[in-house]
């Protein structure tokens, strides 16, 4: 396999046909010079587009090559950094912004679903989060006086609830948000370069843009046989962008892993009587659904050391099984990692960093609406419509610290981690005693 191959996941294996870009060769001259094909560099490409704008596009391997095209596929407001933790940092008027700005990518996805007439990419409605711990009473007045702070559309769903739809005992309440959904994430970024490409976007494949360097008002980008001269760049690499440019530094690459079964037949139903897809409230939780009609996809796991596990197959099994241990003997069918761009404050990096350059990245853990959400911030930013992207703003770019960033991120997981397992054992004791 070469470098810019698909790696082997289900969704490369459903994959709508694409065919290859070319490399950048010569000079372009650009409003716009975007640098990463995953969902932050296509939606900001295909929006400014739709603005009228030049737009030259450079991926460094495939379109949604990277997490774009390996990732859950949950399209739903909010952000990695928990709705309560924002309120505290940044106030209940700020906090509520943020959040509307998520709203609206989930709208932007929506509409761009109807507006290139590709439904088929849509896999399911509905997005349940559920707690591995019992959240006491209050639990529903809480949540509803959260959603009423945050103008969210989210609604608490009890224990009893829960347990119909998911035939377990590790799950208590809930929250469901109806409006959430499911895409094929590689189909959706594949379709996104198609549109843009029709609007105007020249979009280039194994390309890396090596060298930036501002002149004047503009900038000049320069990569192995080419280079574009543009008023503004965005740099929407996330994990994968490379040297260009210190933000890379920024962001930290985080690996989680995912899973397809086999087809389960009735068994699955059985267990799963929800079509919907479902997290659960863990710091490194698990995440899956159903897809054709009967297999499971399972996601989950965090970690910094983004090397693929030898016994990654077994670990997903094992992960399944102590949820569904109904479930029984479960065939791993496809099973791949992917590594995400994430920033120490756990929120997106977007905004202006310096005159006419832009960061749209650090989008690991969010979902996919939230790249279209800041890409529209962004764009309108270029555009001068507003100054949305002043919202991210207290999150800033610093670096993440390199090597010791990642070993002091994996140091804070492991402690996350045995938080959550020794909440979980307390709960699981305390509940025993009460039986005897």
């Amino acid at each position: 396999m070469s470098d810019i191959d698909y790696p082997a996941s289900w969704y490369a294996a459903t994959r709508d046909a694409n065919p290859e870009r070319p490399a950048l060769t010569g000079r372009v001259a650009a409003d716009v010079a975007v640098v990463g094909g995953g969902f932050a560099g296509l939606h900001t490409a295909r929006l400014l587009a739709m603005r009228g704008l030049k737009v030259v596009l450079l991926e460094r391997r495939r379109i949604g090559w990277g997490a774009s095209g390996r990732n859950g596929g949950f399209v739903g407001p909010g952000f990695a950094l928990r709705s309560g933790a924002l309120i505290e940092q940044l106030g209940e008027d700020h906090a509520r912004q943020l959040y509307a700005q998520s709203k609206r990518g989930v709208e932007i996805v929506r509409a761009s679903l109807k507006e290139m007439g590709r439904p088929d990419i849509m896999m399911g409605w509905g997005r349940l989060s559920v707690s591995r711990t019992d959240q006491g009473p209050g639990f529903a007045e809480r949540s509803r006086a959260l959603a009423e702070k945050l103008g969210a559309t989210f609604e608490p769903w009890e224990t009893d609830k829960i347990r119909t739809l998911l035939v377990t005992e590790r799950y208590f309440q809930g929250l469901h948000d109806a409006t959430g959904f499911q895409i094929h994430p590689l189909n959706l970024a594949l379709a996104l370069a198609a549109d843009a490409e029709k609007r105007g976007v020249l979009v280039h494949e194994d390309t890396e843009a090596r060298a930036l360097e501002r002149r004047g008002t503009e900038w000049q980008l320069r990569t192995a046989m080419g280079e574009i001269t543009a008023r503004h760049v965005v740099l929407a690499g996330n994990a994968d962008l490379g040297r260009v440019h210190r933000l890379s530094g920024a962001v930290l690459p985080v690996a989680t892993y995912v899973a397809v079964t086999g087809k389960l037949g009735s068994r699955l139903s059985e267990a799963i009587r929800w079509r919907g897809a479902i997290g659960d409230t863990r710091r490194a939780g698990d995440y899956y659904r159903i897809v054709d009609e009967d297999r499971l996809l399972w996601g989950g796991r965090i970690t910094t050391d983004t090397r693929e596990p030898a016994r990654l197959r077994a670990m997903m099994r094992g992960d399944i099984l102590s949820v569904y241990p109904q479930l029984g003997d479960i065939e791993i069918e496809y099973a791949w990692p992917g590594v995400m761009g994430y920033a120490l404050h756990k929120m997106p990096q977007v905004g202006e960093i310096e005159p006419g350059l832009w960061a749209c990245t650090a989008f690991g853990g969010h979902g996919v609406a939230q790249t279209a959400a800041g890409a529209d911030a962004v764009a309108a930013g270029i555009a001068h419509e507003d100054d949305r992207w002043r919202l991210f703003a207290p999150f800033g770019t610093s670096w993440a610290g390199g090597a010791l960033g990642r070993i002091g991120t994996q140091l804070v997981y492991w402690k996350l981690q045995a938080s959550d397992w020794w909440d979980e054992k307390r709960q699981a004791k305390n509940a025993e005693s009460l039986r005897t």
